[in-house]
C-alpha cells in the first residue's frame, strides 16, 4: 500500500489490516486475549473509540469474539489445523437500518461473541425500509448456502414464502423485534406491550390525563408499535380514561432532522403545536428516534419540555440519555445472547423445538417527564 493511500484510509481500517496481518502470520493463541481497546489505542496512538471500531468490525466478520472484562480472542474457526468441511459457517443478519442506529450494535456484539466461540461468522445485510429489497436479499442469501438466518423485518410482512425455502433446507431462522404467530419460526422480542404500559403508568403517576401516543409507523403493519400502543391503552383504561382519537397521532410523512429543525414551520412542527393547543400534556413516542425529533422540534418552535409537554421514548439509546429523555430500556445484549443460543441449539439438533422468547423491559425516568404535577390518587 502506498503512503498516500495510508494517509486517506481511516485509522480504524489501518488497525484492522495490522490485526489481520498478525492473524494470518499466526501471531496469537486461541486461549489468550489477542487484543484489548486499551492495548490498541496505546500501540497505534488513537482514541479508545477508534480502537473499539476496529475490534467491532472484526467481531461482526466473525474473526474476533469478545469476552467481557478479558479482551478479544481469535475465532477457533480460523485455526489452520481445522479440517475443511462442506458445513456452512456463515450466519446472516438482515436489518432494516444501519448498525449504528439505536442500540442494535449491542445485540450484534453479544450475538457475534456467542457464535464465534462455536466457529460461526456473522454477516450483516442492511435493506433500509424497502420491502422489495428485503425479499431480494432473502433470495440472495438463500443461494449462498448460509448456516442460519436472523431476520429483523421492517414491518409485519416477513416474506414467509421465502423463509419457508430456508426452513425446508434445514436452515434455522430467528425473527427479531416483530412478533410472529407462525408456529414454526423462532421469535425473540422485548415486551413491547408492557413497555407501553410502563410508559403510560409513569405519566399517569405524574398527574397527566391527556396523553398521546405518537408514531410514524402504521399500526396495521408494525406489531412492535401496535403492542406498545395496546399497552398504553390498557393503562389509560385502567385509570378510567376512555379511548379518544386524540390519544393516537400518526405522522405519515418521513420524519427527519430537517422536519424538526426547520425555521419555516413544517407539518411535523404544526402537528406538535396543534397537540399542545388541544390540551395534550404528555407524549409517548413509538421509539427514541421519534422522541429525539419531537424534542428537537419542540425546542425549535418554543415548546418547553417538560413544562409544556412531557416526553417518553422507547429503546433507551445513547441519544435519549444525552438529551435526558425518559425511555423504556430494552435488553439488546440479552436479545443477541438468546438469538445465538437458539441458533446453536437448532444447528446442533434440527429437530429442536421452536422458541418464542419475550424479554422484560424497564422504564428509565429522566428530566423530560419530571413535571411537577400532583399525582392522581385513583391509579397505582
Amino acid at each position: 500500500m502506498d503512503s498516500q493511500t495510508r494517509k486517506t484510509k481511516p485509522k480504524y481500517e489501518m488497525i484492522k489490516e495490522t490485526l489481520l496481518a498478525r492473524i494470518h502470520a499466526g501471531d496469537f493463541s486461541f486461549d489468550e486475549s489477542f487484543c484489548t481497546e486499551k492495548m490498541l489505542s496505546e500501540q497505534h496512538h488513537v482514541s479508545r473509540i477508534t480502537a473499539k471500531r476496529a475490534i467491532e468490525d472484526l467481531e461482526q466478520q466473525g474473526i474476533l469474539y469478545r469476552k467481557r472484562g478479558v479482551g478479544s480472542f481469535v475465532s477457533r474457526s480460523l485455526s489452520p489445523d481445522s479440517k475443511a468441511t462442506d458445513t456452512p459457517k456463515m450466519i446472516s443478519l438482515l436489518l432494516p437500518f444501519a448498525t449504528t442506529q439505536g442500540n442494535i450494535s449491542e445485540a450484534i456484539g453479544s450475538l457475534s461473541a456467542v457464535l464465534a466461540e462455536c466457529g460461526y461468522f456473522l454477516s450483516i445485510h442492511v435493506t433500509g425500509s424497502s420491502s422489495p429489497k428485503e425479499r431480494t436479499t432473502l433470495e440472495l442469501l438463500r443461494s449462498q448456502n448460509i448456516a442460519a438466518l436472523v431476520y429483523y423485518p421492517k414491518r409485519d410482512n416477513i416474506h414467509l414464502e421465502k423463509l419457508n425455502d430456508f426452513m425446508f433446507s434445514g436452515c434455522p431462522i430467528v425473527i427479531v423485534d416483530k412478533q410472529t404467530d407462525c408456529p414454526y419460526l423462532n421469535n425473540v422480542v422485548c415486551d413491547n406491550y408492557d413497555g407501553g404500559r410502563q410508559a403510560a403508568r409513569h405519566l399517569l403517576g405524574q398527574g397527566h390525563r391527556n396523553i398521546a401516543f405518537f408514531t410514524a409507523a402504521p399500526l396495521s403493519e408494525t406489531s412492535s408499535v401496535r403492542d406498545r400502543f395496546a399497552g398504553f391503552l390498557h393503562e389509560m383504561k385502567a385509570a378510567g380514561i376512555a379511548p379518544d382519537p386524540k390519544q393516537l397521532v400518526t405522522c405519515c410523512e418521513e420524519l427527519s432532522d430537517d422536519a424538526a429543525l426547520s425555521t419555516e414551520l413544517t407539518p411535523f412542527q404544526q402537528k406538535l403545536l396543534a397537540m399542545h393547543r388541544d390540551g395534550i400534556t404528555a407524549i409517548i413516542a413509538e421509539n427514541d428516534r421519534i422522541a429525539e425529533l419531537i424534542f428537537l422540534a419542540c425546542r425549535t418552535i418554543g415548546l418547553r419540555i417538560p413544562e409544556d409537554l412531557c416526553l417518553c421514548g422507547f429503546d433507551d439509546t445513547n441519544v435519549s440519555r444525552s438529551l435526558g429523555i425518559t425511555s423504556i430500556h430494552q435488553d439488546f445484549t440479552g436479545i443477541g445472547r438468546e438469538v445465538g443460543r437458539i441458533l446453536l441449539a437448532a444447528l446442533k439438533n434440527p429437530a429442536a423445538e421452536t422458541e418464542k422468547i419475550i424479554l422484560p423491559v424497564t422504564i428509565v425516568p429522566r428530566a423530560s417527564s419530571q413535571k411537577n404535577l400532583s399525582p392522581i390518587s385513583e391509579h397505582d
